[in-house]
């Protein structure tokens, strides 16, 4: 007799949160166009790039701390649609929690 197969929760949530960044990816750049800022293919496909690591970043914290694939995918959602300023506001904080007071780090 074989086992059922049963969906692995991790991958449900990589899912969901995957999801989740490209849909804030594609929200925070129909807004800034919606602002007046002129549509470019290029600035889209680099809005995705920024925003698909700053995802990234998100789903492994909430990974490391157990999060709930909603809440996964919620926070995914915020980092796709905030792309780079959740890459520097994490920036800032490693940093500050590693910096050793002489400016030895480079800063971007």
């Amino acid at each position: 007799m074989h086992m059922p197969w049963k969906n692995d929760p991790g991958i449900v949530s990589m899912i969901i949160a995957g999801f989740m960044t490209l849909l804030g990816t594609i929200a925070s750049y129909a807004y800034r166009v919606l602002q007046g800022e002129p549509f470019l293919w290029t600035t889209l496909i680099l809005q995705f790039f920024i925003s698909i690591f700053a995802g990234s970043l998100m789903y492994m914290a909430a990974y490391h701390y157990g999060w709930p694939p909603e809440m996964s995918g919620g926070a995914c959602g915020l980092a796709g649609w905030s792309g780079s300023s959740v890459i520097k506001a994490l920036e800032r904080r490693l940093l500050g929690k590693i910096d050793i007071g002489d400016s030895t780090l480079p800063r971007a």
